[in-house]
């Protein structure tokens, strides 16, 4: 694999690695389906990806949410790492493999850096960022009573009946607290995950097909018993979402929430090769818009002069739940020291009021309730889950939350 870093071990751009330059560019040097989502190649595709593979559109509504700035100097503050290293934001950031960050207090924008070619215009990958859109937008279809969170998944998609899934609630698929025998590990090739993403190429079974693959319960706990962490969860949920409203995924996301929130810009999600969003992982949109969504949670609902989610909702992602479930499984220290809870497919911060949507390759929308704050993350990190990635990251917006609360 080609190096990633110059001398002083900053990240090289995608330019500076020369992907996608020339007519053509050279062999090692192009972007394919079949090598996008791997390092370095994801320091181009993450903000290109329409150009590999199907998309759908999520237009924006007719109006745009202004963002009013007033800038604060963040770039000096110095975060400790637990492990003692100090860094601080702005050589943090540069490290990082960091594509766009934003930070919002109390609404306005005091925060906003671009890397690798990224603009404010630019529609990022958020990866698994895309759960918690899915997410809340169930919780919306069952607060208008068109799904109940207590029914069987087979009531919604019968076609699931004889899978994994078929007699878990809808809560409980939510919550990713069913039993399931599935292992998402990046780095097996023999993982599920792997056999999920390979259904997405061109000669895949498609999304639908690979989900009534997964009949196998977990031997350890029942549904509803321990929270694991499953990207089919969200598949499921988006496939009740279409069976319930008769239309794509990128339609019900325009109408509920992107255009009455005032987005800028359109987003759009991946598709598989037979036309179906990929409601767990495929969703792209800029940074500014990442931010947006995020504050309009945390003020409880409200913005761009609307009601976009009604208070409860928002009020309910913001609460933290199940934590008693959270580390059964997995018996990890980062389910306890770094977060600490998951529910409606938002994840819980330890020792802060504070939930996120989080993604692979460190994609992020952090909402602070202590501090006001919101901060939006795009990245190309070449690891999908590591220490910089998962830890390092929740570090740095705690404390940039704290100075700008202080």
């Amino acid at each position: 694999m080609m190096s990633m870093t110059v001398a002083d071990d900053k990240p090289m751009t995608a330019r500076d690695l020369g992907l996608m330059q020339g007519s053509p560019p050279a062999d090692d040097k192009r972007v394919t389906i079949e090598n996008f989502p791997e390092p370095p190649y994801n320091r181009w595709s993450l903000q290109h990806l329409r150009e590999i593979v199907p998309t759908r559109s999520v237009a924006p509504g007719e109006t745009v949410a202004s963002l009013e700035h007033r800038p604060v100097d963040l770039g000096p503050l110095e975060v400790a790492f637990p492990d003692g290293r100090t860094v601080t934001v702005d050589d943090w950031l540069e490290s990082a493999y960091t594509d766009g960050f934003i930070v919002l207090h109390r609404g306005e924008v005091v925060y906003e850096r671009y890397f690798n070619d990224q603009t404010p215009a630019t529609q990022h990958l958020m990866y698994s960022v895309t759960k918690s859109f899915t997410g809340t937008l169930l919780l919306m279809l069952m607060e208008q009573g068109r799904v109940d969170g207590n029914a069987p998944v087979a009531e919604y998609v019968p076609e699931l009946d004889k899978t994994a899934f078929g007699d878990a609630t809808v809560q409980q698929m939510l919550d990713m607290t069913n039993s399931i025998h599935y292992i998402e590990d990046y780095y097996n090739p023999d993982a599920h995950i792997t056999g999920f993403l390979a259904s997405m190429l061109p000669q895949g079974e498609g999304l639908y097909s690979n989900l009534q693959t997964l009949t196998q319960k977990h031997e350890k706990f029942a549904h509803g018993d321990a929270f694991h962490y499953v990207t089919p969860d969200p598949e499921v949920l988006g496939w009740i979402i279409r069976r319930v409203t008769g239309g794509t995924l990128a339609e019900a996301l325009h109408e509920m929430i992107w255009a009455p929130l005032g987005a800028e810009h359109e987003g759009y999600y991946w598709l598989d090769f037979h036309g179906v969003e990929m409601a767990g992982g495929g969703l792209a949109i800029t940074l500014r818009d990442a931010a947006r969504f995020g504050q309009m949670i945390l003020q409880d609902g409200t913005y761009n002069g609307r009601q976009v989610l009604s208070s409860d909702i928002a009020r309910r992602i913001k609460t933290k739940r199940n934590a008693d479930k959270f580390n059964l499984y997995y018996n990890d220290p980062w389910f306890e020291l770094v977060a600490d809870s998951y529910h409606d497919q938002w994840w819980g911060y330890t020792g802060v009021d504070a939930v996120a949507a989080l993604g692979i390759h460190g994609q992020f929308i952090y909402i602070n309730s202590d501090s006001d704050v919101v901060i939006a993350k795009h990245s190309s990190d070449p690891d999908a889950e590591s220490e910089r990635v998962d830890s390092e990251t929740a570090f740095i917006m705690h404390a940039i939350a704290k100075r700008l609360a202080d």
